[in-house]
């Protein structure tokens, strides 16, 4: 029961991540309101777990942090910019579902770049996750809104980010800790936007209302939310725990709409089924796969 509390709360808790966006970044701006958010995050999470190299054998120190720096501005900075600025270009239920493309990207890479084997439901999962891509893409109202080709490319280029970077991990920090490996990344996230976010700062005071989004990003979105996923890691395994990626669209869309009135079009909940159903197959989940 515990479990699935969790479960749940993870997923609502990375959905109002895409609506906290629309609160902190018209007052903010986005490098700052980005950069905040990983500062927030790496502070928290340096707190509990500690210097992120403290576990790695001195031998393996250069070659992990050759590795942390390079996945972890891949799986941090750029995807956290990548999907601020696409949900100030659309909604946060349609980057959220752009979003979700991520574990196929990571799939996709798998095959082509490592050779992975590809069995034929893995097969019918990418094509079909990729057609759902395609129908958002073609059909891409948000109520009023036309939704530009841009903001869809933003954030498909941030879910490949993310897909790469879980490739990285999986091959070259599989050895490391997970708490470390969670650390050391939002650390290097905030490193690498820091510059950007100081020159970038506000002409007047941000409002309370914005101030608590950016925490919330950083303490409960970023830090909390890795510390849960990997609790989730342990007990479940790594197939069952990256299924919560399937209820994220779903939360995001539920936080739009209640912050915002933002109202999922038939488009975006069609193309949310089809990409979660080939998210599905592509990672071989069953149910009762899990541990």
């Amino acid at each position: 029961m515990r479990t699935r509390v969790e479960f749940l709360l993870l997923a609502l808790i990375w959905g109002a991540s895409f609506a906290l966006y629309r609160v902190a970044i018209p007052e903010l701006g986005l490098p700052l309101t980005v950069g905040l958010r990983l500062v927030l995050a790496s502070a928290a999470l340096l707190a509990v777990f500690g210097w992120p190299l403290r576990s790695v054998a001195p031998s393996e120190r250069g070659r992990v942090l050759c590795w942390l720096l390079l996945a972890g501005a891949g799986s941090t900075a750029l995807p956290f910019a990548l999907f601020a600025e696409t949900v100030m270009r659309s909604s946060a239920g349609f980057a959220a579902v752009l979003n979700a493309t991520s574990p196929l990207f990571s799939a996709l890479l798998g095959v082509w770049v490592w050779r992975e084997a590809v069995s034929r439901s893995k097969q019918l999962g990418l094509l079909l996750g990729f057609a759902g891509v395609a129908v958002l893409a073609t059909l891409r109202e948000v109520g009023a809104l036309r939704v530009g080709m841009d903001a869809v490319a933003l954030g498909l280029t941030g879910a490949a980010s993310y897909g790469l970077c879980v490739q990285w991990v999986k091959r070259r920090l599989h050895d490391v800790e997970a708490s470390a490996v969670a650390t050391g990344f939002s650390l290097v996230g905030a490193l690498a936007l820091l510059p950007w976010a100081l020159t970038s700062l506000p002409d007047h005071l941000p409002s309370g209302r914005a101030l608590l989004a950016v925490a919330v990003l950083g303490l409960v979105s970023t830090a909390l939310a890795n510390a849960l996923y990997f609790r989730l890691v342990g007990r479940m395994g790594a197939t069952s725990a990256l299924s919560v990626t399937f209820l994220i669209p779903p939360f995001a869309m539920l936080w739009g709409h209640l912050l915002f009135d933002e109202m999922p079009t038939l488009a975006m909940l069609a193309s949310t089924a089809v990409i979660l159903a080939g998210t599905a197959l592509s990672l071989g989940w069953r149910r009762g796969s899990g541990r």
